[in-house]
């Protein structure tokens, strides 16, 4: 038994590039937060650097400041759209490890 919640415990008995990052695009954003150093070790102990990356950008976008209308800035907005689309690819491709 660890001390990760189940959901985390999901992310680290994933096998494949693909499976993290399907987890990756599907978590909520409380629990990247949450578990955020969780998460980074995980990601890094598998040497999935385009999720570490992935993590880092939506990290950073859920603690970026918003604008007036409440939208992110262009640049954080830009690069998490780019980053999913990437996440994306590799589930589509099923990117082993």
């Amino acid at each position: 038994m660890t001390a990760l919640l189940p959901i985390v415990e999901e992310l680290a008995d994933c096998q494949t590039d693909a499976q993290r990052a399907d987890w990756l695009l599907r978590v909520p954003a409380g629990v990247i937060c949450r578990d955020s150093s969780s998460i980074r070790r995980i990601l890094m102990e598998t040497r999935f650097t385009t999720g570490v990356h992935a993590f880092d950008v939506e990290y950073a976008a859920i603690n970026a400041t918003r604008l007036p209308d409440g939208g992110l800035p262009q640049t954080v907005a830009l690069s998490v759209q780019a980053v999913r689309a990437f996440l994306r690819d590799i589930v589509r491709k099923g990117g082993g490890q």
